[in-house]
């Protein structure tokens, strides 16, 4: 099972060690003699470390010579021993003492708060400092995940069977990697070592590791250092204690309102620095328990990373029962001081720290000195270090002091590149090295379980490095068997020796999506075939053939379409697309399938109309430029009136009936719904100011931009070519934007504005339509609709101008009630604007909260005309595609 979305929530570093014959081995336990999994053990002379497995015991191989070696973990005193490493290993084994924490005599702030706020208001204040106070790292990184499958509910036992997965056995993943690091965002990571107990090797994770609590904001995770932390958390002093010289303060982490995006539990802050020191973390995601510890230690003079990681995950639920666990060890870190920061108050702080031994007394010895340096600091510099030495800092000082630090850094540093470099490389030579070789390499023991994990593996591969095996394989992803045509089937062609990704499907008739109703086809049957092929040059080529029946028309449909991409840098396709169908006449926005079937079958009431399009269609689309693309299309179709050929429905009401299949529109004449022929082109310009991207495989991927989309669109009909009845100019320009901020919040918003230059012989299935959703309930949600007009009537063939804007967030109004604050619900505002000559100076504006039990939506939403009320209605969806 994935994990990846809950492993890309905590973001944090980890290493591994270089391969010497001798060096120190033991086992670690506390007080009661009962092991310390996970303790941390680390040589500040060499930047290397390494863990104890759960079991207590360790092993770290070292150069000759004179080492002070320190053994920490949460919750405990830490030891440093000095050893002199000669030629073999020595039996270190150490017993941890339960560490005291004391409660300081505290000058309480005048307004009775906990100092706890006085310590996080600078350590959330200098957080954008720790964040880039280095520019480059590179170390190395060694990363154990092992798990166990308690419960696996029936329906899924074949399944994973097949995958030689076992109830309570245990299976394991080991990685050997080298990361380079460089900001803003570029990751190089080199697999040098990787094996697995099952039969898939995944090195994901790895790439997931590379930020910490820090950066924990970016992914949707509140960290309690983070700029929204003092409106989520509650913080607490639970008490002090000396580490290494510094004065470490314990605080607890408390959620106002609890959620899947925030952390309970405690974290530690260094006095005088306010970085991290440590931290053991909770949070719960759906149907998730996961538990977090990780440690920081100074690398490098005045530079402290994560040196030690551990997360438990138990997922309960489905049926399902995972116990999961990753650890990661670390060594050889090498870091670069960011330039573009100044770094000169971590040295001011250390001499306070070691001038003054009381908690939060104010600086005084320094003040002058700052004052002389003032005159060659830049006015953000003179700001931060006028706050910096103030007693005490409110919510909106902390918010200013982090702002001013992030400033600064943006104005110091070079422009941010386009391009996100990144890369991750890995051959064959690296996986499932044997178990000698590992042995040499491996920074953490393995547990007993862990050992028969592997060599039950080791196995395993002797059987499938076979050729009888392989083309085994090889013919269960390629055989044909005749019960794939009721089962469906993906047949995977693929050789990755070439990198060459090909693959067939054929549908499913079992699919419920294959089946639709509506009133001019009766039952429909959907049956999509796809074939597809790429490589890592950045060609590709996809093939889809697809077949529909109509059963009450007795009409079989088809079409073929074929799309290449001819260069993967420059997102150049060409495509082409020929057949018959039947469409909605509002094709890109229409009321969903699913929904149209459910009203008709069950309601009697039938939304959607249809006509018969059969058509040629070819186009191409280009990056200009970085950002700026251009699609033509040229479409030559042969339109049809339909009529109903089904009144069916599973209910018959007295006072409802199946309407006939004419939209209903004020301003539309017969003959624009008569059969016709149309040639049409279609220009899109779209544009995205300083859009990022990476490279992937030779193709260019663009990343979420936080810049606006600009659209220029023009659309035209020209008559008498190849018999084409209509003629008609649209011109339309367009914007759309989101933009996240906060945690998991985002305001998105798009507009259009458009004219018809001429519509001499315009059709209707070719007026500017609308979102128009205005079913009580949906299956899917009514996301950029307009949920009270009716469908097909406003319509236009003239001028509009559309707007909608959406703010989402998790805590917004009903979030703050007590009994439903530990919900895992968002909630949104969102506003609709329309105006036409057939409705003028149309809003819709509305509330709504969605994942109600993660799969319902409910909306209240209100229209108004002119300023003045018109109606209004409450609107029930589902998160279904």
């Amino acid at each position: 099972m994935c994990f990846r979305f809950l492993l890309i929530s905590f973001l944090f570093f980890t290493s591994i060690v270089p391969v010497f014959s001798q060096g120190i081995r033991g086992r670690i336990t506390n007080e009661q003699n009962e092991a310390v999994p996970f303790a941390n053990i680390y040589i500040p002379q060499l930047s290397t470390g390494t863990t104890s497995n759960i079991d207590g015991n360790y092993e770290l191989k070292l150069p000759e010579g004179k080492w002070d070696i320190l053994f920490q973990y949460l919750g405990y005193q830490t030891q440093t021993i000095a050893l002199t490493i000669g030629k073999t290993f020595q039996e270190i084994n150490i017993r941890l003492i339960t560490q005291d924490y004391r409660i300081p005599e505290i000058k309480v702030m005048a307004s009775g708060e906990d100092p706890a706020y006085y310590i996080m208001r600078r350590a959330i204040a200098l957080a954008p400092y720790y964040q880039k106070q280095v520019s480059k790292y590179s170390c190395k990184v060694y990363l154990k995940g092992s798990g166990v499958f308690e419960k696996i509910p029936f329906v899924l036992k074949k399944q994973m069977k097949k995958g030689n997965v076992k109830v309570n056995e245990p299976f394991v993943m080991e990685t050997v990697s080298q990361i380079d690091f460089e900001l803003p965002d570029k990751v190089n990571q080199k697999v040098l070592a990787m094996r697995s107990s099952g039969q898939q090797n995944n090195t994901s994770p790895m790439g997931m590791i590379t930020n910490n609590l820090y950066d924990a904001d970016k992914y949707g995770i509140v960290s309690p250092v983070g700029k929204s932390a003092l409106k989520v958390y509650n913080f607490r002093l639970d008490g002090v204690f000396e580490d290494q010289g510094r004065t470490i303060n314990k605080i607890k982490v408390i959620p106002k309102i609890k959620g899947s995006d925030v952390f309970s539990g405690y974290i530690y802050i260094a006095d005088g620095f306010w970085n991290i020191h440590s931290a053991d973390l909770n949070m719960h995601v759906t149907m998730t328990d996961v538990k977090v510890h990780q440690m920081y230690a100074e690398v490098n003079k005045n530079t402290w990373m994560p040196v030690s990681l551990d997360f438990d995950m138990d997922f309960s639920g489905l049926g399902l029962k995972i116990k999961y666990k990753y650890v990661a060890s670390i060594s050889e870190y090498k870091t670069t001081l960011n330039p573009a920061l100044d770094h000169s108050f971590i040295e001011k702080q250390k001499k306070q720290q070691i001038q003054e031994q009381q908690i939060f007394e104010q600086i005084a010895e320094e003040t002058r000195q700052v004052e002389q340096q003032r005159e060659a600091n830049s006015k953000e510099q003179k700001r931060i270090a006028e706050l910096m030495e103030k007693k005490e800092l409110s919510n909106r000082e902390t918010v200013k002091l982090s702002r001013l630090i992030e400033t600064e850094a943006k104005r110091n540093s070079p422009p941010e590149p386009l391009e996100i470099k990144s890369s991750f490389q890995v051959s064959q030579k690296q996986v499932n090295n044997d178990t000698a070789y590992w042995a040499t390499l491996r920074p953490i023991p393995l547990t007993d379980k862990e050992k028969i994990s592997f060599s039950k593996k080791d196995s395993f591969l002797l059987v499938s490095s076979t050729p009888e095996y392989k083309d085994s394989i090889r013919d269960s992803r390629r055989k044909f068997k005749i019960k794939q045509l009721l089962f469906g089937k993906t047949y995977n062609y693929s050789v990755d020796s070439i990198r060459k990704f090909e693959y067939l499907s054929i549908p499913k008739l079992t699919d419920p999506t294959s089946l639709s109703f509506n009133s001019v086809d009766g039952l429909r049957l959907e049956l999509p075939f796809s074939y597809s092929i790429s490589d890592s040059t950045g060609h590709s080529l996809r093939l889809n053939p697809h077949f529909a029946y109509a059963f009450a028309r007795k009409k079989l449909d088809a079409s073929f379409s074929y799309s290449q991409r001819l260069n993967g840098l420059t997102n150049s396709w060409i495509s082409a697309s020929v057949g018959s169908t039947t469409e909605d006449f509002n094709r890109f926005s229409g009321l969903p399938t699913m929904t149209n079937d459910f009203y008709t079958l069950w309601l009697e009431e039938n939304y959607n109309r249809f006509y018969r399009r059969d058509f040629l269609q070819l186009s191409a689309s280009r990056d200009l430029s970085n950002g700026l693309n251009l699609n033509a299309t040229i479409e030559y179709s042969d339109n049809s009136q339909l009529a109903n050929h089904s009144s069916y429905s599973f209910i018959k009401y007295t006072d409802k009936e199946i309407h006939p299949n004419v939209p209903a529109n004020n301003s539309l004449e017969t003959w624009q719904l008569e059969n016709h022929q149309s040639f049409i082109g279609r220009f899109v310009l779209e544009y995205t100011p300083h859009h990022r991207y990476r490279i992937r495989n030779h193709t260019k991927v663009y990343a979420e931009s936080k810049f606006p989309t600009y659209s220029l669109v023009y659309k035209g009909a020209f008559s008498d070519v190849f018999g084409s009845d209509s003629r008609y100019d649209l011109l339309q320009l367009g914007i759309r934007q989101k933009i996240n901020f906060g945690i998991s919040d985002q305001f998105s918003y798009r507009a259009n504005v458009g004219k018809f230059l001429n519509n001499n012989r315009l059709y209707f299935e070719d007026f500017r339509h609308f979102n128009t959703q205005s079913t009580g309930f949906m299956f899917s949600p009514y996301d950029n609709s307009f949920r009270l007009l009716p469908f097909y009537q406003y319509s236009t063939g003239k001028q509009f101008a559309e707007v909608q804007a959406e703010l989402q967030s998790r805590r917004l109004i009903v979030k703050q009630l007590p009994l439903i604050r530990n919900a895992s619900i968002s909630e949104k505002l969102f506003v609709n604007y329309l105006a036409t000559p057939e409705i003028r100076n149309y809003v819709e504006v509305g509330y709504g909260i969605n994942n109600i039990f993660l799969l319902l939506n409910v909306e209240a939403v209100a229209g108004f005309e002119n300023g003045k009320f018109r109606s209004s209605a409450i609107r029930v969806s589902m998160n279904l595609p």
